[in-house]
Parts: C-alpha cells; sequence; structure tokens
C-alpha cells in the first residue's frame, strides 16, 4: 500500500536545514532586484559573499506540491539536481554552478551563480535564426547528461541562457534543475507499467525534445501569461 505523505507547509520547515546559508532571514544576502516570477518561485538578483548571485524564493504552493509528489523538500531536490548536473564529467561548462541553499521557518532559498547573458529563445530572435555551433552545443549537453545518467533534461529555449565562454564565443547553460524527471513520477500508470518493464527508452523525452527544440511555441505561450506577473 502506498504511504500517504502528510501535507507540507513552507512554515514547517525544520530549524537547521542548511547547505552553505545563515537562516536569519538570509541577513548575509543582499538582494538588489527583482529579475523574474514563475509558478515555482520568485527569481532576484543578489549579492552574497562578495559575489553577485542569484537568489530564487520557492513560493508555498510549489513547496507543498513537491512535497505531497515526492515525500522530499523542493529545495533539496533542485540543489541534488544541479549539483549532479555541474559535477558531471564536462557538463560543468554548461551549467550554473549551485552555490547554496537554505530551509527554515517561512523560507526556502537556493542562490546560483549568476549567468550574464539572455535565454535561447530570446538570442534566436535577436540573432534572426539559428546559430549551428551554439545549437550543436545544446546536443553536447544531452549526450553528456546521457553518458551520465542523467535523464528528462527540462530541455528548452527557456532553461538555457547563452552566455560568453572563456573564448568569447556563445555558449549554452542551464539553470533550472527544479523539474521533476518522468521515470522519478510517472504521469500516469501506463509509463509506469512500461518503466517497470523497461520498454521506455530513458532518453526518449531528451531526444524528442531535442529535434523540436526550436518549436518554440509553447514557451512564447508561458512568456505572454508572465509577462504582466506583478511582483
Amino acid at each position: 500500500m502506498k504511504r500517504r505523505l502528510s501535507h507540507r507547509r513552507r512554515q514547517d520547515y525544520a530549524e537547521g536545514g542548511s547547505g552553505g546559508l545563515e537562516l536569519s532571514a538570509l541577513g548575509d544576502v543582499e538582494i538588489v532586484g527583482k529579475l523574474g516570477e514563475g509558478v515555482t518561485c520568485a527569481v532576484f538578483d543578489a549579492h552574497w559573499k562578495g559575489r553577485d548571485v542569484v537568489l530564487k524564493l520557492y513560493k508555498a504552493g510549489a513547496i507543498e506540491r513537491h512535497y505531497r509528489l515526492l515525500g522530499e523538500e523542493l529545495v533539496e531536490f533542485e540543489w541534488n539536481r544541479n549539483r549532479a548536473f555541474y559535477d558531471a564529467p564536462g557538463l560543468r561548462r554548461y551549467v550554473a554552478e549551485p552555490l547554496a541553499y537554505t530551509m527554515g521557518p517561512g523560507i526556502a532559498a537556493f542562490v546560483q551563480e549568476k549567468l550574464e547573458g539572455q535565454l535561447y529563445y530570446f538570442d534566436y530572435v535577436a540573432r534572426g535564426g539559428l546559430d549551428a555551433a551554439l545549437y550543436e552545443q545544446v546536443k553536447t549537453i544531452v549526450r553528456l547528461s546521457h553518458e551520465a545518467e542523467l535523464y528528462d533534461v527540462d530541455l528548452h529555449a527557456g532553461n538555457l541562457m547563452v552566455v560568453r565562454g572563456p573564448d568569447g564565443l556563445p555558449q549554452p547553460k542551464l539553470f533550472d534543475f527544479n523539474f521533476i524527471p518522468f521515470y522519478i513520477h510517472p504521469p500516469n500508470p501506463f509509463v509506469a507499467l512500461l518503466l517497470k518493464l523497461g520498454v521506455i527508452d530513458l532518453r526518449s523525452r531528451d531526444l524528442r525534445k531535442l529535434k523540436n527544440f526550436h518549436d518554440f511555441r509553447r514557451f512564447e505561450r508561458k512568456v505572454k501569461r508572465f509577462a504582466n506577473t506583478d511582483g
């Protein structure tokens, strides 16, 4: 019988859950301004330990939803997944560095390297079309992820930042890791059965998304949805 998970609220976080941040209402983080907001979190431009960073503050609803699905904390899930990609052989140059996280009464926050650039979608639009060399690097991200047994990368044009690499050329970087892979939480019983039988290739969703990577319709709908979000 499947264990029923208790309802979890952000204020229920125990004291002491920390990955490098102080729990005193983030007193060691200076918030500079708001960068944006989505379903899961609000994102801020911030300063921490002498460097410019991005601060993600998770929403109570997202925290509750994630806990009901997996029975674990959303901020720890994103930290661990970000760290797994960042530490995978060859992937570091394509992944934003995870720096710290914290959980405490009324707060769940994650600090990450600040990337200077623009989303792949906006870079594509500004260029007026495809940069073949840049897209080859996107393919490399998928290949290296699979070699490290990391699947369901949540690959789309709104989850890749285009920055300038050490050689001055455009380079894609992943920065969003709160998506729950389908093989961890199957979308329906049929997929769960196929996974159990070993019928589904764990690479399948990534390869499909890679093939359709430049179909931006879904991302454009999301942009319109959050364009006027009030912070």
